[in-house]
């Protein structure tokens, strides 16, 4: 069966090509049908468009501000053009205008802030750059769509797909990946791995996966490990 994927497939659909594409990671899923895909893929669509619904209310409540507009106010709006331009990153179309109109809002309502700040409440200033520092950090972890599906509050990867997921990134978005990554769950993966691996007849396979565990195990102190189920987060 050919299936037709979208161009710009959202989180839905990103996982449903996860599992297609990697099979032996996913031992336990059935292929997707043409139903599931339609099911994604709607539901996909549906999500960006309560995007464009929420970016255009944030923009007039941006246009509203005003010299009397109180700091709570304003850093409450930054709160929501952090999320907005996040969410961005995950949705099923070519948003890069969009995350650059509201990075570029966000650094003006920052700069202003700062301003604002000097000298009346040093704690909250540095507050403030420490919070974009961290922001600025994410969002070159943002690029990679795996990171993005991860730190969404409805994920579309279940809990018990989360390590054949991992697997099946490159390298270099599994590291990003674990940097989002609780301890607690990052225990969890490690005896997750060591299951699939188990599973695992191809070299090929077997050498992606010990790497990745290799990769998992150099980030994790030296606690005991456990079974149970991890806390989100």
């Amino acid at each position: 069966m050919k299936y037709t994927f979208s161009n710009w497939p959202g989180a839905w659909e990103r996982h449903l090509i996860r599992r297609y594409k990697h099979p032996h990671f996913f031992s336990s899923c059935t292929p997707p049908s043409a139903q599931d895909i339609t099911e994604a893929q709607s539901r996909d669509q549906q999500e960006l468009g309560q995007f464009h619904l929420s970016l255009k209310a944030l923009i007039s409540r941006c246009t509203d501000l005003n010299t009397e507009t109180s700091i709570a106010t304003i850093t409450a709006i930054k709160k929501d053009l952090d999320s907005c331009h996040d969410t961005a990153f995950s949705l099923a179309a070519d948003l890069t205008e969009q995350k650059t109109a509201i990075a570029t809002l966000n650094e003006v309502i920052t700069t202003a802030m700062r301003r604002a700040l000097t000298g009346e409440d040093e704690a909250l200033r540095l507050r403030l750059i420490k919070d974009e520092g961290r922001r600025m950090a994410k969002l070159s972890r943002l690029e990679h769509p795996i990171v993005c599906d991860l730190l969404r509050s409805v994920s579309p990867i279940p809990q018990g797909q989360l390590t054949a997921a991992l697997l099946s990134e490159s390298d270099k978005a599994y590291k990003a990946a674990l940097d989002v990554l609780s301890i607690d769950r990052k225990h969890y993966l490690a005896t997750r791995i060591d299951t699939i691996i188990e599973s695992l007849d191809c070299e090929k396979f077997l050498i992606l996966a010990n790497r990745k565990r290799e990769m998992l195990l150099a980030r994790l102190p030296d606690l005991p490990m456990t079974n149970e189920e991890p806390i989100p987060g």
